[in-house]
């Protein structure tokens, strides 16, 4: 196996993520098979991978929408999208900072295709996110307030999210590598950054215009999450989430393909 690998020593990022998402046997496979290990001894099984999303969306949205004012219908759509499209990040992420360290293993026997362990963690999340899709499906087909007419501009607001998130799942893993706190810390902002994000609170409450407006703005989470929960609920992205979110895409790949061509071949020592 190690025989495949060794030709890529030395290429740059995107011709390896190239070459990784040609080439899913990896990748897609170990994934699949860590959540069917998982949950293979449970009474459940792959039931948890639901219930979880439900448990969370049903109580706190009957809990937030009587304590904020919002009428259910409205609101349960809000918090069951924003939290799936939350969780996909956060497991991406938090799942990036140990890619390296955790497959120690395959990198020192070899397998340098470094970006086949990155797209591990977008497969595990990718389960979760289509079976939290399932979730957000059924809330939609229960509101009255739902309205699928912006759905089609997914077609360009997921990839957007996907290509900022990839960067960011790079750059993450390569300081996660050399810093072994990176994992610790980044749980750390990901808990502070739900409260700060509007998930369980809506974001018109905050009109643009505004101090605290421009405070919720300034967050890069909320633009993501707007990328994929406006179309849903019916609305176009604001216009700063998606200039916020394009400069990011260009800004943050120039810099992460630099990054990754001057500290990969460092990887096999740090871990």
């Amino acid at each position: 196996m190690s025989n495949r690998y060794h030709s890529h020593r030395g290429q740059g990022l995107l011709p390896q993520l190239w070459q990784s998402l040609r080439q899913p046997d990896y990748w897609a496979y170990s994934s699949w098979l860590e959540i069917a290990t998982k949950y293979r001894r449970t009474s459940l099984g792959l039931l948890w991978l639901v219930l979880p999303t439900l448990v969370f969306v049903v109580v706190l949205g009957n809990v937030y929408s009587h304590l904020m004012g919002y009428a259910l219908d409205e609101y349960l759509p809000y918090l069951a999208t924003g939290y799936v499209t939350w969780r996909f990040l956060v497991q991406v992420v938090s799942d990036a900072s140990g890619a390296f360290s955790v497959h120690k293993a395959f990198i020192m026997e070899g397998r340098i295709r470094l970006t086949d362990f990155i797209l591990v963690s977008f497969s595990k999340a990718g389960f979760h996110l289509f079976f939290g899709a399932l979730i957000v499906a059924g809330v939609l087909l229960w509101s009255p307030a739902t309205s699928l007419t912006s759905a089609w501009t997914l077609l360009l607001t997921l990839p957007m999210l996907l290509a900022n998130l990839g960067w960011i799942a790079v750059c993450i893993a390569l300081i996660g590598a050399r810093f072994r706190d990176t994992h610790e810390l980044i749980g750390t902002v990901l808990v502070l950054g739900f409260l700060l994000t509007p998930i369980l609170w809506t974001v018109e409450r905050f009109p643009p215009d505004t101090l605290r407006g421009s405070a919720v703005r300034f967050n890069p989470a909320f633009h993501l999450i707007d990328m994929l929960r406006a179309p849903i609920l019916g609305d176009m992205p604001e216009r700063i989430s998606i200039l916020v979110v394009c400069v990011m895409a260009l800004v943050g790949w120039l810099f992460t393909t630099w990054l990754f061509r001057r500290y990969a071949r460092y990887v096999p020592i740090w871990v």
